[in-house]
């Protein structure tokens, strides 16, 4: 019946998750104990991810294979709080991409496939760390290739420094096409006849031509900015896409079949944030939006049964160790040479030295320490980070 609330309240608002209990179950339930239940469980799950975080920077990597392409993409989106203010929720894509050709002789179309996701409200820093859980699931530090695509904001071009100074930095062409149709509204005007196909032909040229035509062709608005605040806009586009030239470089990109568009983040906020909290007069406590997203993220990585298990195991875990403590503050404890001296060493209470002397030596898994790393070595912020201020 836990099982079934959580999974419940996890994708639908806890009004509707009761009455699906009632139908299926014939369960009469409180819309308070299912919240109850839903936080409780995406506490445990929230925590799983960290602790397991905490072990791989302390151990290493796992060795495993990984893939041949790999696609990383964040971005944000935002949320509703109680108090009125709004949220943003981070969220991060990571994928395998191939070529595909419906006929021979066809355009080929690059597919993402085998998606997953990690979404929290962690400030930036926290986010960077937290989510070195899904990217080493995924193989990141062994995949061949690692294609980044997002857009220009400084902490994703950071959070990729953090993690894959490696990766290929290509910037979603949606985006830059956004900056390059705001430059032409600013001087031509958006209700000009000439500005749609201006438009058109600075996209087709952008795809299929190398960036500095589609730079040249910006250039040829300057004698039409006759005001300063379309002269300012202007070149504010220029400065954003000269400093991002390597990541607009689309035809070389195309012809290596990399993807060029973020679609696959989009499609995680739409899937993990929006559908179950950005419903309509959705507010939510700010310490209950991660546990919640910690649900999500299983459902949608198609790993419920696996992280259920897990966060059962975890709580009765979390039972044990407590009954435990409590077993081991009523009886006195027996001395031993081993626990006086542990108490000598360690300046630890008997009781804590005598439970730690208890403690079964964990088995030693064979481990790769990726020495390029920056969160191996205590780099931050990384030589590349300065480049994204700008």
């Amino acid at each position: 019946m836990q099982a079934t609330l959580t999974r419940l309240g996890s994708k639908l608002p806890f009004r509707e998750a009761i009455e699906e209990v009632w139908y299926s179950h014939q369960t009469a339930v409180a819309e308070a104990t299912c919240r109850r239940v839903t936080y409780r469980h995406g506490q445990a799950a929230e925590a799983l991810v960290n602790l397991e975080v905490a072990r791989l920077e302390k151990e290493g990597l796992d060795e495993q294979p990984g893939p041949e392409k790999l696609l990383i993409s964040a971005d944000g989106s935002f949320i509703r709080l109680t108090s009125g203010e709004w949220r943003e929720v981070k969220g991060l894509a990571v994928g395998e991409f191939e070529t595909e050709y419906k006929a021979p002789g066809a355009v080929g179309q690059v597919k993402t496939k085998k998606l997953s996701y990690f979404t929290r409200s962690y400030q930036v820093r926290d986010f960077e760390t937290y989510a070195l859980a899904e990217l080493a699931r995924r193989g990141f530090d062994q995949a061949a290739t690692v294609v980044a695509v997002n857009d220009g904001a400084k902490w994703l071009q950071s959070f990729i420094d953090y993690h894959c100074p490696k990766a290929v930095r290509i910037l979603d062409f949606a985006h830059a096409l956004g900056h390059i149709a705001e430059a032409g509204k600013a001087v031509l005007g958006e209700t000009n006849p000439d500005f749609k196909p201006w438009f058109e032909h600075c996209a087709h040229q952008l795809k299929h031509e190398p960036p500095q035509r589609t730079l040249a062709e910006l250039a040829l608005l300057q004698p039409k900015a006759k005001r300063e605040e379309q002269a300012a806009v202007l070149h504010g586009t220029q400065a954003y896409l000269q400093h991002r030239l390597e990541m607009i470089d689309y035809p070389y990109f195309q012809r290596r079949g990399y993807p060029i568009g973020s679609g696959s983040v989009e499609s995680a906020h739409k899937q993990v944030v929006q559908r179950r909290l950005k419903g309509a007069g959705m507010r939510w406590a700010a310490h209950h939006v991660d546990p919640l997203l910690a649900l999500r993220d299983l459902l949608s990585n198609g790993r419920w049964n696996e992280g259920w298990r897990d966060i059962v195991a975890f709580q009765q875990q979390q039972q044990r160790e407590k009954l435990q403590r409590r077993a081991l503050a009523k009886q006195p404890l027996p001395t031993s040479p081993a626990t006086s001296t542990a108490c000598e060493e360690t300046g630890l209470p008997p009781k804590i030295a005598y439970a730690l002397d208890r403690i079964p030596a964990t088995p030693s898994k064979k481990k790769r320490d990726p020495k390029d790393h920056p969160w191996r070595r205590g780099l931050w912020p990384t030589k590349e980070s300065w480049r994204w201020s700008k």
